[in-house]
């Protein structure tokens, strides 16, 4: 828990940043106790969120320390939090980002790894550098982030190796992963209806991406669900899926 008793200046009062929790946010209180409210980083900026509102109530900040102090200081004056923002389109498999054609093919790799390594998610790909709930296959359940399971440097060991604290021995990682995970070329969930066949192909992969952006430009939030969830949704062949999207993208930056 980070503490601050004494104010950092004639405006800024003390405030207190208590220990982040399984969803990524930290509480700040008061001195007195107060809940002030929580902050949180997305996208290398941190937000204040007011107590009692929806995180659409956020403020932009460029650290932690300047979020809770935000909040505390509201507190002490009394002021009112800002108007909501719109709030943004929600699709699944996606969290807090837009269903565009880089931020799609970004999570079906992830997913597609996350499936190669047996973590199951429990929301949507937040994006590489902010915190993901999943599930392990011990049953844990806490976060990561897919900047450390992914690897680097063209080396896809995840890190840690050893996944998490308390876990099953690693001489065992292997063969459960085997045990859990059968990857497949083809996908075999919806057999005879191609508009119900997960993409393993760029070309497929491009006409449902070109049906994303005709979705949103309508605002046909049930079709665009449904044409996210064949790009991102659970399928056997979701390494195949990410690896026909990448060829996609590679292909357009050509």
């Amino acid at each position: 828990m980070t503490q601050h008793d004494e104010p950092q200046n004639d405006t800024t009062p003390a405030y207190r940043i208590g220990d982040c929790g399984e969803d990524g946010r930290y509480p700040v209180t008061s001195p007195g106790g107060a809940d002030a409210g929580h902050i949180y980083r997305w996208h290398r900026a941190w937000y204040a969120v007011p107590a009692g509102q929806p995180d659409s109530t956020r403020t932009k900040h460029p650290d932690r320390e300047a979020a809770a102090a935000h909040l505390c200081q509201a507190l002490t004056a009394g002021i009112l939090p800002v108007a909501p923002a719109a709030e943004p389109v929600i699709v699944p498999y996606l969290r807090g980002l837009k269903p565009t054609p880089s931020n799609i093919t970004n999570a079906a790799r992830a997913l597609a790894r996350l499936a190669e390594l047996a973590w199951e998610p429990l929301e949507g790909y937040p994006g590489a550098d902010n915190r993901w709930r999943m599930r392990c296959f011990c049953g844990w359940t806490g976060t990561r982030w897919w900047s450390h399971l992914r690897g680097r440097n063209n080396d896809n060991t995840p890190r840690p190796e050893n996944r998490h604290e308390d876990c099953i021995p690693m001489a065992r990682h292997a063969e459960t992963i085997a045990r859990l995970y059968t990857p497949s070329t083809t996908c075999p969930c919806s057999p005879g209806d191609r508009t119900a066949s997960h993409p393993t192909t760029p070309d497929a992969a491009a006409d449902l991406l070109k049906s994303v952006a005709r979705a949103r430009k309508s605002a046909d939030h049930q079709e665009l669900n449904r044409l996210v969830t064949l790009l991102l949704g659970p399928c056997p062949a979701a390494s195949v899926r990410a690896q026909a999207l990448q060829e996609l993208a590679d292909r357009r930056k050509k």
